[in-house]
């Protein structure tokens, strides 16, 4: 495949994809959070004042819904909730392993029951770009720290299936980008070599991930937490979305 960016003209086999800021936007987790938080509100009896502290730690601004303060919503899910157990532990001076136990429960919970087809929407230009490289016969894979399984349900919540061919997360890589494996787990399953592909992240985490695998090209977006200054000095191409890329 031919392609530009930014009035550059690249070419490649395949690209790699991270998901959460990259091709969904971060809206949904706001949500997902809130309802986790509010779970454990109500299994813990906490108090009004209580269920708000954890909302702030949980990354939320409960005087506004749909503010945001980051905290722990950009970690990995499994970090996400070894955090928020240790959270509860210590504010309620509760047991490790009962909070362990509970959190886990709730976390899984809410994600086998939230309606992430009212949620989640793709970054500016995010199916356009996918639906192009399909017709020019080009391979994709979303490489996440979310689990496959997870990122299955968001993608088909999009009605994306049949747009990726590979998802590789934790619950099929261990490691964690900056490390290359996930990135190099995601070219063999393609079938190509990191040379011939493209890693396209909005974190300094994917792009460090994909220079460290050998990528030939890496793409930094701005439609998630990564900032032009964060990303600039890592990336070869730095876009404002996935509005940029144009199939040649």
């Amino acid at each position: 495949m031919r392609f530009s960016l930014n009035g550059r003209v690249f070419a490649a086999a395949g690209f790699l994809f991270d998901k959460d800021g990259t091709l969904l936007a971060f809206d949904h987790w706001l949500a997902v959070m809130g309802e986790r938080a509010r779970r454990l509100a109500r299994r813990l009896n906490l108090i009004e004042s209580e269920e708000a502290s954890l909302l702030r730690f949980m990354g939320l601004d409960p005087a506004h819904p749909r503010g945001t303060n980051q905290g722990i919503i950009p970690l990995p899910r499994c970090d996400a909730e070894a955090a928020t157990a240790a959270y509860l532990a210590e504010a309620l001076a509760a047991e490790p392993e009962e909070m362990r136990g509970l959190t886990v429960r709730v976390f899984q919970a809410v994600d086998e029951e939230f309606p992430f087809d009212r949620y989640i929407r793709p970054t500016a230009g995010a199916e356009a770009g996918l639906r192009a490289i399909q017709r020019a016969g080009g391979r994709t894979a979303v490489v996440t720290h979310d689990t496959a399984a997870a990122a299955v349900r968001h993608l088909a919540a999009l009605g994306w299936t049949e747009l990726v061919d590979v998802v590789i997360g934790l619950d099929v890589c261990v490691e964690r980008k900056p490390g290359p494996a996930p990135v190099l787990a995601a070219c063999r399953a393609l079938g190509l070599v990191p040379g011939e592909t493209v890693m396209v992240g909005d974190m300094a985490s994917d792009l460090l991930a994909g220079r460290a695998a050998g990528c030939h090209l890496t793409v930094g977006v701005l439609t998630g937490l990564g900032t032009a200054e964060d990303l600039g000095p890592i990336a070869d191409v730095v876009v404002p979305d996935l509005a940029a890329l144009t199939l040649l």
